[in-house]
């Protein structure tokens, strides 16, 4: 018997049928109560063996089961439906685990030895846990630990420096601000390079939630929906060992965040109050109000011309520019934040809850930037019997975020206008209006104060699952899960900020994004002899999703004070409202052996079928391959006293990436293309049936031992990842009627080395540890199509090619080779093109490539490499008696930037004001400068050009986060009814040692492959951060 399922159909009968049975289940779920069941409870407390303090949050379960609890307030713990023979797991991440077999005895209390990167800690994997000791694959993990030291208020910002192999830059400091995070690369060209988000077994929306009107400057992050504060462990999966299970996702790696739960025992209730201040970590330096006047003068001079306008600005009389006006200071403002967060986690036998709730108020460094965010998060697990567990997982969040525009070079850019806008022009008119638009510059604080980019969000994400033990090694889990994220968004530009007379733009943007699917699967463990250890695992899993979004545009309001479209004497355009979805079916299975976790082994397969792809595409294969050997355990190496631990890893296998538009495949039409009174439609996007999947293959060795003791620990991992089948939007001719067509082309190599050293260098009253990580990684494009090559290379936007041979990330441009000193050192009579200008005293040298003494379109070369020869970060904890002290440091070495912001404010186009740079710039025959003489619009200078002059080194050293905290003793906190009491100060972004002349090194104006560029991103700010632990 056959089964055909429809997956280009979105209402099949089979799908209909499949949405009413997890509908249903859904329904079941919500009205199921726990039933008490007659079982045998183990009861006691966890503490650390060096300090004898109670540890929080350990996972205690019935090994090879997914019974279990975690010890709540003062390390204590009871866990139910335990058997005589049991052996009980105990797991932290910082800590060696134990295990240990039940007797007749109900108490065992536990002491648990710290680690820096015990082989016995736990981590997450996709649909399960591992020890670290019996993975074959490269995982990394952040515990809640390292994520209560920083002040950061997402998942992917707490990644950058923590771990290796990802790489995390910043798009925007704005609060609530877009991130850009590659795993080992960028490995695509025009799909995603984002990795797989997965919360609590829930694969979620995770791609840039980017303004409404498609302007890449108002990047939203998408997990800053998530609270940090309810995070118990961030992990990153990296090879294909661990990430072929997600199939066709996961190409770009995956990443686990795993949320609190609740453990049996008395309700554990804490409350953590946090407020702060933040500050431009860095003021740019620019020309004053006489420097100005200074400089128009010249620029004017050299010129030959007094026209008008040049009277009317060194007129310092003249009101509207007789100022001397720091724009910096008038925008940039020391901003406050407030955060407070809510929990209570606890159960008993046969119920564990944990519940959460957070405000978050912060403001931004720009005036008039803010972001406000409310969540709320239950998880509930109930033992129907010993047999059966249900459970659900539920989170809110309501986002308010008053966005500034402080990306691009556009002029209602806030950052490029603050350092552009003449020093001269006065913030208001001599009537006490604004002075909004004077000399085609716009006030950046009127932007700022008076133009609208207010987006609302809601967003829902949950999950509900049946668990039922068939057998003691054999469970059956079936997931239900959706993630439901709604935006709407407000944007108004006033009159007072436009040269024309009453022009006023205003826009309504609606959308909607739901996800939804069901996972269910089989997972089997099995040990025989005691030494020899099966897995496996088998399932199904289907998921959904559609998108929609409406829109509205208008102009020529009445007032600016009347914003509702309503009100607008003209609508620009006929609306937007768009719809689109997508399906996909898979099949996944996992096999793993181990012969007493000495030799290890593990195979993976997905099936993942995509509606994307046509009929005889649809189908895409992804298997892995892994094993591993722990030699320390061989009879030859365990003699070796100062050898604790050693594995070797080695990895293959497939993932794949699907990122393409809903119906790329089939082509695309395009309605509105009207015929007098008739509505008709246009085809917009050329099908293409045979389009699929791009395919990453992946090999992995990796190397882990730990020393003396566990007090010293090394990974080493080296990768090969070769990605083929490149989905790429390949230029056609107009005759065909399309501008492109998607085709599968060309290969991408990446190959690196990622090394984790932890230490415990001090144990006592004075305790100290360090972590070390360094990445590097090579990226190449391995083959592009003949036909698509122009001069040997392919133009990616502006300021970047792709060409075989090279990485992604190349800046292409002129070579700037200083400024000549005088008329007769152009000896060889250089012209600006092939009739322009020669070029004289104080015009800028053009390296002159081909020779032919024309400066030109051929003489462009190679100017800069974005991406990073190495980077990473160090950790040093410090603690003593009650107080602790954390250290961190992010690095990056090698990369370049393309500081476009600082090309405009060095360029003498408009009225721009200038860097202080200009005071150094040539005045007269022999001066011997790198910087031009001023002229105004003058074609020799070619404001425009991409070149080298603007490439800046990179690199930088960050003091990125210090936390100083102090717990108070537990018999005085008693004293005041309280649990625990802790005070902490946490500093970010204290110190920057770099070379770059920006405002942050850290600094990405574009997503996607348009790497290292700089428009003027909104700044990164330095935050203070004061606040209270108390556990009631």
């Amino acid at each position: 018997m056959s089964v055909t399922i429809n997956l280009t159909h979105p209402r099949s009968n089979r799908i209909r049928i499949l949405e009413s049975l997890i509908f249903l289940l859904l329904f079941g779920l919500l009205w199921i109560q726990p039933v008490f069941a007659q079982t045998k409870s183990i009861s006691g407390k966890v503490i650390d063996l060096d300090t004898g303090q109670p540890v929080l949050g350990v996972n205690i379960f019935v090994k090879g089961t997914t019974n279990g609890t975690s010890s709540g307030e003062g390390g204590q713990y009871t866990l139910s439906g335990v058997s005589t023979g049991n052996i009980l797991t105990f797991s932290i991440l910082g800590y060696a685990s134990q295990e240990i077999t039940v007797g007749a005895q109900q108490t065992i209390n536990v002491s648990l030895q710290s680690s820096t990167n015990s082989i016995e800690e736990m981590v997450v994997v996709g649909y399960g846990r591992q020890k670290k000791r019996n993975l074959t694959g490269s995982v990394v993990s952040v515990g809640s630990e390292e994520i209560d030291k920083t002040a950061l208020q997402d998942p992917i910002s707490i990644l950058q420096g923590r771990a290796a192999g990802v790489q995390v830059t910043s798009n925007s400091g704005a609060p609530g601000g877009e991130m850009t995070i590659r795993v080992r690369g960028n490995s695509s060209l025009n799909s995603g390079n984002n990795p797989l988000f997965v919360v609590d077994g829930i694969p979620i929306e995770s791609n840039s939630i980017s303004s409404l009107n498609g302007s890449e400057n108002f990047g939203l992050n998408p997990l800053a929906d998530l609270n940090p504060t309810d995070i118990a462990s961030i992990e990153v999966l990296k090879d294909a060992a661990s990430t072929a299970i997600y199939g066709s996702r996961a190409a770009n790696g995956v990443v686990m965040i795993t949320t609190k739960r609740g453990a049996a025992g008395k309700p554990e209730v804490t409350m953590n109050v946090t407020t702060g201040l933040s500050e431009l970590s860095r003021k740019l330096s620019v020309l004053n109000a006489t420097q100005y006047r200074q400089l128009i003068l010249d620029s004017y001079t050299n010129l030959g011309t007094t026209e008008e306008p040049y009277f009317t600005i060194i007129d310092s009389l003249n009101p509207m520019n007789n100022g001397d006006v720091d724009w910096q200071e008038e925008l940039m403002r020391t901003a406050a934040q407030y955060k407070v967060d809510f929990a209570v986690r606890g159960g008993n036998q046969n119920t564990k809850y944990a519940w959460s709730s957070s405000y978050l108020d912060q403001d931004g460094v720009i005036l008039n930037s803010n972001y406000k965010r409310i969540t709320s998060r239950l998880n509930v697990d109930f033992n129907i019997s010993d047999k059966l567990t249900v459970g659900q997982s539920v989170s809110f969040t309501n986002g308010t975020n008053n966005r500034i525009n402080a990306g691009g070079v556009g002029n209602l850019s806030v950052i490029r206008e603050l350092l552009v806008r003449p020093p001269i022009m006065s913030m208001y008119l001599p009537d006490g209006s604004l002075n909004g638009y004077s000399l085609g510059r716009r006030n950046p604080v009127g932007i700022a104060l008076y133009a609208t980019h207010l987006n609302k969000s809601n967003r829902l994400i949950g999950s509900q699952y049946v668990e039922y033990a068939i057998l003691p090694e054999l469970k059956f889990r079936s997931n239900l899960n959706f993630d439901y994220i709604s935006m709407k968004e407000d944007e108004f530009m006033p009159s007072i900020l436009d040269y024309r007379e009453g022009y006023n733009t205003g826009a309504v943007r609606s959308s909607g994004n739901l996800t939804w699917g069901n996972e269910s699967y089989f997972s089997y463990n099995k040990t025989v002899d005691q030494v020899h250890n099966f897995g496996a695992l088998l399932g199904l899993s289907f998921q959904k999703w559609r998108f929609d979004r409406t829109g509205l545009d208008g102009m020529f309001f009445p007032s600016d004070d009347i914003r509702t479209l309503n009100a607008a004497g003209v609508i620009s355009n006929q609306g937007i409202n768009v719809a689109s979805e997508h399906a996909m079916l898979s099949y996944f299975g996992r096999f793993s052996y181990d012969y007493q976790s000495k030799y290890l082994a593990e195979f993976n397969l997905r099936a993942d079928g995509s509606s994307r792809f046509g009929r005889d595409q649809r189908f895409g294969y992804f298997p892995s391959a892994s094993v591993g050997w722990r030699f320390s355990e061989e009879s030859g190496l365990d003699g070796l006293g100062f050898l604790d631990d050693g594995k070797l890893r080695f990895s293959a296998g497939m993932t794949g990436n699907e990122a393409i538009g809903d119906y790329t495949s089939q082509g695309e039409f395009s309605l509105g293309s009207n015929y007098l009174d008739f509505s008709g439609a246009a085809p917009t996007v050329m099908p293409n049936a045979g389009l699929t999947w791009e395919t990453t293959t992946q090999y992995n060795a990796g190397l882990d031992m730990a020393f003396l003791a566990n007090r010293l620990s090394l990974t080493v991992d080296l990768y090969l990842k070769n990605t083929k089948d490149l989905l790429y939007n390949v230029p056609i001719p107009n005759t065909t009627g399309f501008n492109y067509i998607t085709q599968n082309i060309g290969t991408i190599q990446n190959r690196g080395a990622e090394f984790l050293v932890t230490s415990k260098n001090l144990v006592g009253k004075f305790g100290w540890n360090s972590n070390l990580n360094i990445s590097l990684n090579r990226n190449k494009v391995t083959s592009l199509p003949e036909n698509l090559l122009t001069n040997g290379y392919i133009q990616n936007g502006n300021f970047h090619i792709l060409q075989e041979g090279l990485p992604i990330g190349v800046f292409y441009g002129w070579e700037f080779d200083g400024v000549y000193a005088r008329d007769e050192d152009n000896v060889n009579g250089v012209t600006h093109g092939a009739l322009g200008p020669v070029f004289e005293g104080g015009d800028p040298i053009w390296r002159d490539l081909n020779g032919d003494n024309i400066i030109n379109q051929d003489d462009r070369q190679i100017i800069g490499y974005a991406e990073p020869k190495f980077f990473g970060g160090i950790s040093n904890d410090f603690s003593y008696k009650n107080f602790s002290l954390n250290v961190f440091f992010q690095f990056s070495y090698g990369n370049e930037i393309y500081s476009e912001i600082n090309h405009q404010r060095n360029s003498v186009v408009r009225y721009n004001n200038l860097s202080t740079d200009a005071l150094s710039r040539w005045r007269e025959q022999g001066d011997i400068t790198n910087f031009p003489k001023p002229v105004r619009d003058d074609p020799k200078q070619s404001d425009s050009r991409v070149q080298s002059r603007w490439v800046e080194d990179g690199s930088y050293i960050k003091l990125k986060n210090v936390n100083l905290r102090y717990s108070f003793a537990p018999d005085l906190v008693k004293r005041i009814g309280l649990y625990r009491l802790d005070a902490f100060v946490t500093a970010s972004n204290l110190i920057t040692w770099t070379k770059y002349t920006g405002f942050d090194p850290d600094v990405n104006s574009y997503s996607g492959l348009r790497v290292g560029v700089d428009e003027g991103s909104y700044p990164q700010s330095r935050t203070f951060i004061f606040g209270l632990n108390i556990g009631l």
